[in-house]
């Protein structure tokens, strides 16, 4: 009876084993944690506000990274993204030339999913963006002002928007405002709407 016993016991084992590491894997999978990368285009208005200048949108982009953590219809999700940006600005006396800057920006945003499922999402989000200009190419506002030889570096601002999850592919469509100024001499506040496409690794 014992030798029968141990022989069902070594049987057991292994079963209990692969239960075990089944149930282990589930629970892994259910942790509401994930990390993605993501890049789109975004369209800019410098929305400054100085003598004859006007302003139109240009097209820029951003690539990087994202994390979420999932609580039930809500997330937090923050991102740390390499940014380009563009805007047109125009003067009767200067002519028209694009202005361009790069940035890092690091938004930290709250989400709703309006519609949650296995397989869809559709969510609205909104939060705080904090970006950090690494260099710019301001040409025709330096001939306006000595000040615009330099932006402010760091940067405050807000984002709203939409968003879907198919699976593991994200689809964003957002606007970005700034709640400081790019110079402390010009009333200068961009304004960007962006659409980015993201993949959830994990």
């Amino acid at each position: 009876m014992r030798t029968q016993f141990n022989k069902r016991s070594l049987f057991l084992i292994p079963a209990i084993a692969l239960l075990l590491i089944t149930n282990t894997a589930k629970s892994q999978n259910a942790i509401p944690f994930h990390i993605g990368l993501k890049g789109g285009a975004n369209f800019t208005d410098l929305s400054l506000n100085y003598a004859d200048l006007t302003n139109k949108y240009a097209a820029g982009y951003s690539a990087g990274a994202f994390t979420r953590i999932d609580i039930s219809k809500l997330y937090v999700q923050g991102e740390l993204l390499y940014t380009h940006k563009s805007s047109k600005v125009e003067s009767a006396k200067l002519g028209t030339e694009k202005t361009s800057w790069n940035s890092i920006e690091v938004p930290v945003t709250i989400g709703y999913k309006i519609l949650k499922s296995a397989h869809l999402n559709v969510r609205v989000f909104g939060g705080g963006v904090y970006s950090y200009i690494l260099n710019d190419k301001a040409r025709i506002l330096q001939e306006v002002k000595e000040s615009f030889k330099k932006f402010d570096k760091s940067n405050i601002g807000y984002v709203a928007g939409v968003g879907v999850d198919l699976g593991k592919i994200t689809l964003d469509l957002s606007a970005q405002g700034a709640l400081t100024r790019m110079s402390s001499d010009f009333k200068s506040r961009p304004l960007t709407f962006q659409a980015t496409v993201g993949f959830m690794i994990f």
